[in-house]
């Protein structure tokens, strides 16, 4: 048994969690300017109007419990990010690069889900429902990732 969260504790949690859904909607945003493929980047788009869209669900859930939510992403993602942007930009064909970048990002929010999801005191049923419901998205976005990757 998991032991139970204070509303505080709770609040604290899904605003790292929508601090990285900020960070890694900017970074699909920012990974389909970074690759020619239309397909890769039409995959990129999707991605990021989803993080939006789960951002705004998990501001709403803060909000309910009498938090504060963040407003924008952390300073370390943005170091990432135009890290990543650097790198691709010396490389042309750097699809592979911006792939490999996306599952490392999605992977970590996986993680992430996981664990909040072990813990849903306090929760509204509407943002179980959306987180469980977001998990398998990023699962088969990792999934297709790893399988557009082994084409490059």
């Amino acid at each position: 048994m998991f032991p139970m969260k204070s509303k505080k504790e709770l609040v604290h949690d899904l605003n790292d969690i929508l601090e990285r859904n900020y960070d890694v909607a900017q970074g699909y945003k920012d990974a389909a300017r970074n690759v020619d493929n239309d397909a890769l980047r039409v995959f990129f788009i999707n991605q990021a109007k989803e993080r939006i869209r789960i951002a705004e669900e998990i501001k709403s859930e803060i909000k309910l419990l009498g938090g504060m939510p963040v407003k924008e992403g952390s300073f370390l993602g943005l170091f990432t990010r135009s890290w990543t942007n650097f790198k691709t930009s010396l490389n042309h064909e750097n699809e592979r690069e911006v792939i490999d970048a996306c599952i490392t990002g999605e992977e970590k929010s996986l993680r992430e889900y996981q664990a909040l999801l072990k813990t849903k005191v306090h929760l509204s049923e509407r943002l179980i429902s959306e987180l469980e419901n977001h998990k398998v998205q990023t699962e088969k976005a990792i999934n297709e990732l790893e399988g557009v990757r082994r084409k490059f």
